[in-house]
C-alpha cells in the first residue's frame, strides 16, 4: 500500500510540475486530429441503422415498424422521450427492452436470445449497435422525460429512491 500510494504522490507531483503535460497535450491533439472528421462510434451507429432496416429473425422482417413512441418507424427524437410508458405492453420501458419487444413482436427473435448472449457478442451486439443509431438519432436534442401516466410515476418514485439509496463500504449512493 505504501508503494502504491507513494508512486501515486510521485506521479501527481511531476504532472503538477508539467514533465507529462507536454506529452499528454501531444497526444491529446494527436486524437483530436485522428477524430477531427468523424467520432469511431459513427461506424457503430451506421451498423445500427444498417440492422434497422435488414430483414432478420424468423419472421425475416425489419425493425422499421417499430414503435418507439414517436409512431411506428419514427426514430428522430424518440430516444430523449424515454422510458416511456406503452400501451401494447402495459409496462414502463427503456430503450433495449422496447427494441427487445419489437424484435420478438416483429422478427420473432425471443428475448431471451437476446439476453443470453454476453456484451458485445450475437444478438446483443446487434441490438447494442441499433441503440447506438437510435440514440444517435436525438443527439443534441433535449432530454423530455415527463412521468404522465401512473406506471411512469411510479417507475420515477422508484428511480428516485434507486438514486439517493447509500449502500456499499462507503455509504455512497448515486447522488454522492
Amino acid at each position: 500500500m505504501k508503494i502504491k500510494s507513494s508512486v501515486i504522490l510521485l506521479t501527481l507531483s511531476l504532472l503538477t510540475q508539467g514533465v507529462f503535460a507536454q506529452n499528454i497535450s501531444d497526444e491529446i491533439a494527436k486524437y483530436r486530429e485522428m477524430i477531427a472528421d468523424g467520432n469511431p462510434s459513427e461506424l457503430y451507429a451506421a451498423a445500427g441503422e444498417e440492422l434497422w432496416v435488414k430483414p432478420s429473425g424468423p419472421k425475416q422482417a425489419t425493425l422499421q415498424q417499430c414503435d418507439l413512441g414517436k409512431g411506428p418507424g419514427e426514430v428522430k427524437g424518440a430516444f430523449a422521450e424515454l422510458p416511456r410508458y406503452f400501451k401494447d405492453t402495459n409496462r414502463v420501458q427503456d430503450l433495449e427492452s422496447r427494441l427487445m419487444t419489437c424484435m420478438e413482436n416483429l422478427q420473432g427473435i425471443a428475448a431471451s436470445d437476446v439476453i443470453k448472449d454476453p456484451f458485445g457478442k450475437g444478438l446483443r451486439k446487434d441490438i447494442e449497435a441499433v441503440v447506438a443509431y437510435v440514440v444517435t438519432e436525438s443527439k443534441d436534442l433535449p432530454i423530455k422525460v415527463v412521468p404522465k401516466h401512473p406506471k411512469e410515476k411510479e417507475m420515477a418514485q422508484i428511480g428516485e429512491k434507486i438514486f439517493f439509496y447509500q449502500a456499499g463500504p462507503m455509504d455512497f449512493a448515486c447522488a454522492t
